[in-house]
């Protein structure tokens, strides 16, 4: 398995301007605060989460190409900036990548002995 899409929708010389992710996405089912401008705070719901960026649920409307702050459990805040918003659904980009082994939505649970 490749990790790259397949099939005519993806098909490069189909869809021109198509471009491959930099990162494998991890599915997560997180919490975090997301600060636009340091203004004020939304609590978002992160569905997943790559070292170059995110997707998440938003309550609010966050203007496309705005920078944001976003705490992240076992990192911190970090700094990203809105790349698209489409209804309550908005996806991010880091502006340095995270950690992923630091990231405690995709550290493995130990197991109860």
């Amino acid at each position: 398995m490749t990790g790259k899409p397949n099939g005519p929708a993806c098909d490069q010389e189909q869809a021109p301007g198509f471009r491959p992710r930099r990162s494998d996405r991890i599915a997560v089912d997180g919490k975090a605060s997301l600060s636009p401008h340091d203004l004020y705070k939304v609590e978002i719901k992160v569905q997943n989460v790559s070292t170059a960026g995110f997707m998440a649920q938003c309550p609010a409307p966050v203007r496309i190409g705005s920078h944001v702050s976003l705490d992240i459990p076992g990192i911190g805040t970090v700094q990203a900036q809105v790349r698209w918003q489409i209804g309550a659904t908005m996806g991010g980009m880091f502006l340095d990548p995270i950690s992923l082994a630091r990231c405690e939505w995709t550290a493995q649970k130990a197991k109860a002995a």
